[in-house]
């Protein structure tokens, strides 16, 4: 009897006391997991503007390339690509390069009095045998902003560079502002 009247006693002084010093504190580990994840693959959509790809790893069949200046150019839907290690990278083909037929998407344009092509950021210039690529024609107005065109910020100005030329948004499309020198 006497060790149970102990026991009541010792219970009662536990119930007695005051909760927060008898709260177990619960402390959350990170979990480790064995299991390895993929890497999911998304498309990514911009509804804004279209961004053309910028390297292939593989080129089209039959795909011919334009040697200039011991480079070699894989012309691909109007754009050009040079081998860079395993991928081919889009790069614009120089001033002089010559081509015998233009880009299906060429369009027309007269700028003083002058007849140009133009065509994914290149413009074009009719030659004896087939057209050249000439720099961007100052004052030339496009429809639509090249793809590739990059925002910058010209003496104050908000306009895009694409291939050495500045284009100003402007009412009826961009106008060609400058042509930039090429670093050597």
């Amino acid at each position: 009897m006497k060790n149970l009247k102990l026991l009541i006693a010792l219970l009662l002084f536990v119930f007695a006391l005051p909760t927060e010093t008898l709260e177990a504190q619960v402390v959350e580990r990170p979990r480790v997991s064995t299991v390895k994840k993929r890497k999911v693959k998304r498309k990514i959509r911009r509804k804004t503007r279209r961004v053309a790809r910028r390297t292939l790893r593989r080129l089209p069949a039959n795909t011919k390339a334009i040697l200039y200046r011991n480079v070699s150019y894989y012309p691909v839907r109007g754009m050009f690509y040079v081998p860079r290690g395993r991928v081919y990278a889009r790069a614009f083909p120089p001033r002089g390069f010559r081509l015998r037929m233009l880009p299906t998407a060429a369009i027309a344009l007269t700028v003083r009095n002058r007849n140009y092509h133009y065509a994914q950021g290149v413009f074009y210039q009719r030659v004896e045998d087939g057209y050249e690529v000439t720099d961007a024609p100052v004052g030339a107005t496009l429809q639509e902003l090249p793809e590739d065109a990059t925002e910058i910020n010209f003496d104050g100005i908000s306009a895009y560079e694409l291939n050495n030329a500045v284009y100003k948004a402007v009412e009826d499309g961009y106008e060609i502002i400058d042509v930039l020198e090429e670093e050597e």
